[in-house]
């Protein structure tokens, strides 16, 4: 089957998509903003509830997707396509269980991270019906990041854009209730996410059967399969979970700063994604070309082409957050009026320059890491610094300093930069070279 292999084929698809992915939420946080200040704030508290879980569905679908590149870089179509449809499977399931267990604990969760009164009922409501959605998001994962793989990324970039359109259709609808729709605030822009996520999957599970022959016979568990799956994919799911917790306790010390500055953290976050989905497309190409080259048994060609892209990245992030700190202002007023959001945002993007170019190169590495099959190392490294480092300077800087979310963002920068130089010394050691033994048996 025949595949795309540049780099710039691979990445500029994946940009696209991505934008356009963001552009969804952000549609939803302008349409609120409209609505509510606190909607935004809502929402914002329940999207960092609904990340933890999320994130569980990364095991499957990194095991998948580095799996996938490295059977495609071996010319082994046939295993390729069984781990897809094994991985359907299984992320079903786990995307049943993740959203049961939301469902059935949302309350309880709420309280966790000091939900405010005026917050509640909102973020509950749009807890619920977006864990209803993980279940369809579960299986869309597998595709998506298995289409990318075989080089069809502007197919899924095409999905994306017109899911974006049915959203923003859907949020007008139902948030403000135009057309003799009733009008449901945040209710509504959660039940347009759900059924733009049902129909993109239909859409998905047709492109996997034309495209890359994906058929109802390799849709069932093999256990080697599996095993394989899940030695890459729990590493690399741990870590991804052990930031969300860190996100979870550290949104806590945010909510006893008050519901404005729960709300800055939500247009911060927004505006902040539209410069780290530039590190997330380098890092998911240069991923997919590494797994490639693995694949190959071609190590030099990895090794080189990650960090030529470390270096691409890091001068497109910083050139990006400079040009959205001189505009920061207008960049802002978007979103709010609000004085107290408005200069605590426009504060926090200028330590975020250090912050996404630090995150770019940590991405890259972490990426290439894990299409090695190297995926023990950022786990260990992530707990370390996320739970042991970053949560106590949160604290120290944020709460006991009194330096606010200004504080809390200078937590983020130090465990960015301490990540990265180890990141940068394991890449550069090659131990991750002997990483991925398994394809032996197979090619």
């Amino acid at each position: 089957m025949k595949t795309k292999r540049s780099f710039s084929s691979i990445y500029w698809p994946i940009l696209i998509e991505l934008l356009f992915f963001v552009l969804m939420s952000t549609v939803d946080t302008i349409m609120l903003s409209n609505y509510s200040d606190h909607a935004v704030g809502s929402v914002g508290n329940a999207n960092t509830l609904i990340m933890m879980f999320a994130v569980i569905l990364l095991i499957i679908t990194n095991g998948v997707a580095v799996l996938v590149s490295q059977y495609i870089g071996a010319k082994r179509d046939d295993l390729a396509q069984k781990v897809i449809g094994n991985g359907l499977v299984l992320n079903l399931i786990v995307g049943l269980l993740a959203a049961g267990i939301m469902l059935l604990t949302t309350d309880q969760l709420l309280q966790l991270v000091n939900t405010k009164p005026v917050l509640y009922q909102d973020s509950k409501v749009y807890f619920q019906v977006i864990a209803t959605s993980l279940i369809f998001v579960a299986m869309s994962n597998i595709v998506t990041a298995s289409l990318r793989s075989y080089g069809y990324a502007k197919q899924i970039t095409t999905v994306v854009i017109i899911g974006n359109i049915f959203n923003i259709i859907g949020n007008y609808l139902l948030i403000y209730g135009q057309l003799g729709f009733p009008e449901l605030g945040v209710y509504g822009a959660a039940l347009s996410t759900l059924w733009v996520r049902i129909i993109m999957l239909i859409v998905y599970l047709v492109m996997a059967y034309v495209l890359v022959k994906v058929r109802p016979k390799h849709i069932r568990i093999e256990k080697d399969l599996s095993k394989q799956i899940l030695k890459i994919g729990l590493p690399s799911a741990g870590e991804s979970f052990t930031y969300t917790i860190m996100q979870s306790v550290i949104l806590g010390m945010i909510n006893q700063l008050g519901p404005d500055m729960t709300t800055s953290r939500s247009y911060i976050n927004t505006i902040l994604t539209y410069i780290y989905v530039f590190s997330l497309a380098y890092a998911s190409a240069n991923g997919i070309m590494t797994g490639y080259y693995i694949g190959e048994r071609d190590y030099n060609k990895a090794h080189q082409q990650t960090m030529k892209t470390a270096i691409r990245s890091m001068f497109i992030v910083l050139f990006a957050t400079l040009m959205v700190n001189f505009f920061s202002g207008s960049i802002v007023g978007i979103f709010t009026d609000n004085p107290v959001i408005v200069q605590t945002a426009r504060n926090i993007l200028w330590l975020a320059i250090l912050l996404e170019f630090a995150r770019s190169y940590n991405m890259i590495f972490i990426s290439a890491l894990r299409s090695a099959g190297d995926t023990a190392f950022p786990l260990k490294l992530a707990i370390v610094s996320m739970l042991g480092i970053t949560i106590g300077l949160a604290y120290l800087f944020g709460i006991v300093l009194g330096l606010g979310l200004f504080g809390i963002y200078m937590a983020y920068v130090s465990d960015e930069l301490f990540r990265g130089v180890f990141m940068y010394a394991r890449w550069q050691s090659r131990k991750w070279e002997a990483k991925s033994s398994y394809l032996e048996n197979t090619i």
